[in-house]
């Protein structure tokens, strides 16, 4: 018998079958470090805690955290965050 999928398990599963990205076809969050000054996360929630040495966002099925020193928030819309400073750790939080 076969097991049916609703909502974004179905989706995620969708883009493995056609090699789709899943950030693209689900809304799976995207984060991406650029050497230890900028880290750019897509599809994010929200923030759950900001300050200088940490920035924690809320992203779907995870949480985020950065930990680093000088740590600002250079850019944020409703589905991009972009965090600037010296970076030291990105770490996923579940």
């Amino acid at each position: 018998m076969r097991k049916k999928l609703s909502g974004r398990a179905a989706l995620l599963r969708v883009s493995e079958i056609f090699d789709i990205p899943a950030e693209a076809g689900a809304g799976a969050p995207r984060v991406t470090i650029t050497g230890d000054r900028r880290v750019h996360i897509e599809n994010h929630r929200g923030l759950l805690e900001y300050g200088p040495e940490t920035i924690v966002a809320a992203c779907p099925g995870i949480t985020v955290r950065i930990r680093g020193a000088g740590l600002e928030i250079s850019a944020m819309s409703d589905m991009e965050l972009v965090v600037t400073g010296r970076i030291a750790a990105a770490e996923i939080v579940s």
